[in-house]
C-alpha cells in the first residue's frame, strides 16, 4: 500500500507539540538520529511490504531536531527503509535490523547523494522491535498468491458428521498390534494414542487424568472403565508432566461435571469429524451465513448457494446436505460473506483460510516469517534413531533417496547423509553417523516435492557457519503450515498409507487429516484444537511421544503439529538463547494441559504483557493529549483561514462590483458617442443629397427608389411632374432650401 502523506501543517502542529510535551522515552516515535554532523528526526514507521526476510517502511522524517524547535516545511521530508526481519524471543515479535536507505526526499524533491549517505552510515548499525500485527496492519504482503507452496496435494479425508458430542482418535490404516512388555497386554503401535488390547480382546483408551474407556469394537461404543492394572500402565512409559504441576490453560473451558462425557470414535483412515450436539441450532452471523455453536470444527450454513460449509486443515468444504457427499471448494471460490464473519475466537482460525481478510493477510506474513538460531559445534548433537537397519524410498522427480525408518528426515545425497533434526541440518559419511553441523546442504534438497515425506525439511536453510557455530533458519513450513491460494493451510495435502519394510516393520507417513488441527495466529502456525470444553476428553498419547512436554512421535508434521505442536527442544539448546521456547505454547496431550515449562513462560509473558500495558496506557495518555492539542491548534488555524477566505471573497466581489458599473458606464458613453456621430452623418449625407438635387434617403434603399419613382410622396422637384417643392424658392434644380449647410 501507499503510506497516507501528512499535510505539512499538521505535521508542524504535531511536532510544536511534541517540542511542548517531555523527552519521549528511548522506544517511542519521534526519534532522533545523528550521524556525520548531521541530525535527524523520523516519525512512526508505516510498514508498506513484506515477504518474510525483508519488510519495507516510510517514515516522515525531519532536518534537525524537530522536537526543540518548529522547523521550516522546506525541511520536512519522507524516507523510505527496507530491513531484515527476524522471528524475536517472544510470540509474535519480530526483530528488525540491516536498515538500508531506498530514497530520502524533502519538500518532494530528492536529498542529495551526501545526505542520504549520512542517514544510511546512522541507522545502518541499529535495531529495532515491532509485531507481526503491526507491520500487517494496513500492509501488502509481497506477492502473496506467489508465496504458494507450489505441488501441494488435493486427496479430500473423508467426512464423519455425528449428532453427539464426539472426539476422535486416529490411526493409520488398520491396527498393528504388538505385546507390552510381559504384561499380557498389547498396543497398537501405528497410532500415537493410548490404545491397548486386553488379553480378552477389550480395546483401552487412556483420556486423561487416569480416565478410560473401554469397548469391544474398535469404531465406537466406547464407555468408562477402570484403570488397567498398575503394572500394565507403568510399562506404558515414564509421565512425562509430574503429577502437580499442570494446569488447564487460561482459554480452555472446563466442561461442566454434570455433561456426559463425549463419544470416542476411531477412524483407520483420514477423517474429517463434525461433531454437534445435537441438530445444529443456526445463529445469523453475516449476510446469508448462518453458524452453528454447538458444532466442532466451525460449521456454517449459507442462503446462496444453499449448502453447508466447514474447514478441515485450512480447507474449505461444502455440501448440499449435511451428512453429505463433502466436496473441496479453493479459496478464491469461497462466498464473498465469508470475509465478512464476526472476529471472535471461534472465527479467527477460518478466517485465516479466507484470502484478503487481514487475519489471512497476517497468517501469509507469518507463514513466511524465517526464524534462526545458532548452534554450537561442541554441543550440537543429533537425536535421529533408526528402527531397524535402514531403509529407503525414492524422492520423485529427484536422484535422492529419503530415509523411511527413521525417527527425523535422512536424505541420501551421492556419498553423503542429511539429516534434519530439530531445525538443525547435520551430516555424516554413513547413514548411522556419526553426525556433524552441516556447513551447507546440497541444493537438490530444495527440489523435494511435497508429496515426498521429507518435503518439511526443505523449509530449514543454512544461514552463515563460523568455525564455532552454525546458524540455521526455518519458517513454519518446517511444522506443516503453506500458503494456498492467498490463504494457509495445514499439511501438504497428501494422505499416504504406511511404508513396508524389512521383517514386516513399517513407518507411518504425514497425514493432513490426522487430527483436528486450526490456525493460532500468536504462534504464526496450526495447531491442536485444544481450547474446547471437551479439551479434556480427548485421547491421550504415549509418554514417549512426549517426553518432558515436546518429544515427537517420529518427525513428520501430521503427527507432530496435532498434538505436540512444538519442536524438539534438546537441553545442549539451553543456552543459546531460548529462542525455540517461544517457537509454540506446549500442550501436554499426555494430562490434557500445559507443560511446567510452558506454564512458567506463560506467567512471565503475562508479566510483561501487563508491563507493557502500562507503558503503553501512559504513553497513548501523553500522545492523547499532545494530538488533542495540535488538533485545537489546526482548528483555530482552521477557522482563522476560513474567516480570512471569506473577507478575501467579500473584497473580490466588492471589487468586481465597482468595475462591473465602469465597465457599464464605458459602455453608455461609448453609445452616445456612436450615436451623435450617427446623427450627424445621417444629417450630411441629407444635406448632400438635397445638394446634388436628389433623394435624401440612403442610396440606393427601398426609401431611395421610393422617393424618385413617387410623384406625390413628397414636396421636392419632381423629375417626373415638374412639381416645385415650395423650399426652392428659385424653382430651379440645384437652388438649396434655407437654412441648408453651405455647400462645400
Amino acid at each position: 500500500m501507499n503510506c497516507p502523506r501528512v499535510p505539512v501543517f499538521l505535521l508542524v502542529v504535531a511536532i510544536a507539540s511534541f517540542a511542548r510535551a517531555s523527552a519521549p522515552p528511548a522506544l517511542a516515535w519521534p526519534q532522533r538520529i545523528d550521524g556525520a554532523g548531521r541530525a535527524w528526526t523520523v516519525f512512526a514507521p508505516c510498514f508498506t511490504t513484506f515477504d518474510g526476510s525483508e519488510v519495507e517502511f516510510e517514515q516522515a522524517i525531519v532536518r534537525g531536531d524537530a522536537l526543540a524547535a518548529v522547523p521550516d516545511p522546506a525541511s520536512m521530508g519522507r524516507v523510505r527503509v527496507v530491513a531484515s526481519v527476524q522471528a524475536g524471543a517472544l510470540p509474535g515479535e519480530l526483530e528488525l535490523s540491516g536498515f538500508a536507505v531506498r530514497s530520502l526526499s524533502f519538500a518532494d524533491r530528492p536529498a542529495d547523494d551526501a545526505e542520504r549517505g549520512a542517514l544510511a552510515a546512522a541507522i545502518a548499525g541499529r535495531a529495532m522491535s515491532t509485531t507481526r500485527r503491526a507491520i500487517t496492519h494496513d500492509m501488502v504482503v509481497a506477492d502473496a498468491r506467489g508465496a504458494t507452496a507450489g505441488g501441494l496435494g488435493d486427496d479430500a479425508p473423508a467426512f464423519a458428521v455425528v449428532r453427539r458430542r464426539a472426539v476422535g482418535l486416529w490411526i493409520d490404516g488398520e491396527p498393528r498390534m504388538a505385546a507390552l512388555a510381559a504384561t499380557g497386554w498389547r498396543r497398537c503401535t501405528n497410532t500415537p494414542f493410548v490404545l491397548l488390547q486386553d488379553p480378552g480382546g477389550t480395546l483401552f483408551v487412556r483420556l486423561a487424568a487416569d480416565r478410560w474407556v473401554s469397548s469391544d469394537t474398535l469404531g465406537a461404543g466406547y464407555s468408562p472403565a477402570a484403570s488397567p492394572p498398575a503394572g500394565v500402565v507403568a510399562a506404558l512409559g515414564r509421565e512425562p508432566v509430574a503429577r502437580g504441576v499442570a494446569a488447564q490453560p487460561a482459554d480452555a473451558d472446563a466442561a461442566p461435571a454434570s455433561r456426559p462425557a463425549p463419544d470416542l470414535r476411531v477412524f483407520t483412515e483420514p477423517t474429517a469429524l463434525v461433531s454437534i450436539d445435537g441438530e445444529p441450532d443456526l445463529v445469523d452471523v453475516a449476510p446469508g451465513v448462518q453458524w452453528a455453536p454447538d458444532a466442532s470444527p466451525l460449521l456454517l450454513r449459507t442462503a446462496a448457494p444453499a449448502a453447508w460449509w466447514t474447514i478441515a486443515a485450512g480447507r474449505w468444504f461444502r455440501a448440499d446436505a449435511l451428512d453429505g457427499p463433502w466436496t473441496r471448494v479453493r479459496p478464491s471460490d469461497l462466498p464473498a460473506a465469508f470475509a465478512r464473519l464476526p472476529g471472535g475466537r471461534a472465527f479467527v482460525p477460518a478466517r485465516a483460510s479466507v484470502p484478503h481478510t487481514p487475519e489471512a493477510v497476517a497468517a501469509v506474513a507469518a507463514t513466511l516469517e524465517r526464524r534462526a538460531q545458532s548452534l554450537s559445534r561442541a554441543d550440537a548433537r543429533c537425536s535421529v534413531r533408526w528402527n531397524g537397519a535402514p531403509a529407503w524410498q525414492a524422492v520423485p522427480g529427484t536422484m535422492l533417496r529419503a530415509s523411511v525408518n527413521a525417527s527425523q528426515p535422512v536424505i541420501e545425497v551421492g556419498p553423503r547423509f542429511f539429516c534434519c533434526d530439530n531445525a538443525a541440518w547435520f551430516s555424516a559419511d554413513a547413514a548411522d553417523g556419526p553426525w556433524v553441523l552441516a556447513d551447507a546442504i546440497p541444493d537438490d534438497i530444495a527440489s523435494i516435492p511435497p508429496e515426498s515425506p521429507a518435503f518439511p525439511a526443505t523449509f530449514v536453510d543454512v544461514v552463515a557457519s563460523d568455525d564455532a557455530s552454525v546458524t540455521f533458519a526455518w519458517s513454519p513450513g518446517y511444522l506443516g503450515t503453506y500458503v494456498e491460494g492467498g490463504a494457509v493451510v495445514f499439511g501438504t495435502g497428501f494422505s499416504p498409507a504406511a511404508v513396508e519394510f524389512a521383517d514386516g516393520a513399517f513407518a507411518s507417513q504425514p497425514q493432513t487429516f490426522a487430527q483436528p488441527v486450526a490456525f493460532d495466529p500468536a504462534v504464526g502456525a496450526f495447531v491442536a484444537v485444544a481450547g474446547t470444553s471437551d479439551a479434556d476428553a480427548a485421547p491421550d498419547v504415549m509418554p514417549d511421544v512426549l517426553v518432558d512436554g515436546c518429544i515427537p512421535w517420529g518427525w513428520c508434521p501430521g503427527w507432530t503439529s496435532a498434538w505436540a505442536w512444538e519442536l524438539t527442544r534438546p537441553g545442549w539448546w539451553a543456552a543459546q538463547g531460548g529462542a525455540l521456547a517461544s517457537w509454540t505454547p506446549t500442550w501436554n496431550r499426555w494430562a490434557n494441559a500445559r507443560a511446567a515449562a510452558q506454564r512458567a513462560r506463560d506467567e512471565a509473558d503475562a508479566r510483561a504483557l501487563a508491563e507493557r500495558a502500562a507503558v503503553d496506557a501512559a504513553r497513548a495518555e501523553g500522545e492523547d493529549d499532545a494530538m488533542q492539542r495540535a488538533a485545537a491548534d489546526e482548528a483555530a488555524w482552521r477557522e482563522a483561514q476560513r474567516e480570512a477566505s471569506m473577507r478575501a471573497v467579500e473584497d473580490a466581489r466588492a471589487e468586481q462590483s465597482r468595475e462591473d458599473r465602469a465597465q457599464e458606464e464605458r459602455a453608455a458613453r461609448l453609445a452616445d458617442r456612436r450615436s451623435a456621430d450617427e446623427r450627424a452623418r445621417q444629417d450630411a449625407a441629407r444635406w448632400a443629397a438635397l445638394a446634388r438635387g436628389g433623394p435624401v434617403a440612403p442610396p440606393g434603399s427601398v426609401e431611395w427608389w421610393y422617393q424618385f419613382y413617387d410623384d406625390y410622396s413628397s414636396g421636392y422637384l419632381s423629375r417626373a411632374t415638374g412639381y416645385r417643392d415650395p423650399r426652392y424658392p428659385g424653382g430651379t434644380w440645384g437652388a438649396r432650401p434655407a437654412g441648408a449647410p453651405p455647400a462645400r
